[in-house]
């Protein structure tokens, strides 16, 4: 299993993330509409996102989670991350991991989440050596959902009141994509 540093496609370059980029980002996390359904609340400051980043690194150096910066002609607009990896229990190898992503909303609408999860999916099972991705999103942020279906993923089910969040409940759908079936598509296996 090798790491790939970044990752590019024909209009983004994913770089790991890291504290460096915390001025561009900042400004997204900060933003109360995007961080609506996702597990932070708005940052406060941009120490707080630097110090975010910093953790997001550690964890990518360390192989406990892989996160990317996304950016679109020299901007930093999102990130993509793979979160929850499970490489083994006890005697079960089980090489899984969920894909998380967001997007700055003056970015929304043009694909790049979509672009970019695809160049995270491609590392996950050429280079990390993933067998199954797992995707989640509550069933009100219904953009997000179009991309795991768009990608192939087989829905797998709801569950009900997943998570609260400022004292609501939310539900969550899952989706997932196993390596042999990324393969195939791409008429590789």
């Amino acid at each position: 299993m090798t790491q790939d540093p970044t990752l590019k496609t024909s209009r983004l370059e994913l770089i790991p993330s890291g504290a460096d980029h915390a001025p561009q980002l900042w400004r997204w996390m900060s933003d109360p509409e995007l961080t609506r359904y996702l597990a932070w609340a708005p940052h406060v400051d941009a120490e707080e996102t630097r110090t975010v980043l910093r953790a997001m690194q550690e964890a990518h150096a360390q192989g406990l989670a892989y996160h990317w910066t996304v950016f679109s002609d020299n901007d930093a607009c999102g990130v993509v991350s793979l979160i929850d990896v499970r490489r083994r229990h006890r005697l079960w190898e089980l090489q899984r991991a969920e894909i998380a992503y967001w997007v700055a909303s003056a970015f929304q609408g043009r694909g790049i989440a979509t672009e970019a999860v695809v160049a995270v999916i491609e590392s996950a099972f050429t280079s990390l050596g993933f067998n199954r991705l797992v995707i989640s999103h509550t069933t009100e942020n219904v953009a997000s959902g179009r991309i795991p279906r768009r990608l192939g993923f087989r829905y797998i089910g709801q569950e009900q009141q997943f998570f609260r969040k400022a004292g609501v409940w939310f539900d969550m759908n899952h989706y997932e994509l196993l390596r042999d079936d990324w393969l195939r598509r791409r008429g590789v296996a």
